[in-house]
């Protein structure tokens, strides 16, 4: 099942704050097959405009956001109680 994780970075010569949406897949290992999906600066559309060192940066980027984001999520999950028996 593919998933999606949005996440704002910021590359070229201006530090331009970009929003991207990164697809990924899960299994019982965890996460495969990350790929950008889309990069929008203003609300246009800029993936085909971007070099390849750019586009290698901000795919390491919402990768490495992703796994902190993952990390963060499992923690809140193991942290809550999820006992609905009184309800």
């Amino acid at each position: 099942m593919e998933h999606e994780f949005k996440f704002e970075t910021t590359t070229g010569a201006g530090d331009e704050t970009v929003q991207c949406v990164l697809t990924y897949e899960t299994d019982e290992e965890g996460t495969y097959a990350e790929n950008l999906k889309s990069i929008h600066y203003q609300g246009v559309d800029v993936f085909a405009l971007l070099s390849e060192d750019q586009y290698t940066e901000i795919e390491m980027r919402g990768t490495m956001m992703l796994s902190s984001h993952l990390i963060a999520e499992a923690d809140h999950s193991a942290s809550v109680d999820y006992d609905m028996r009184a309800i």
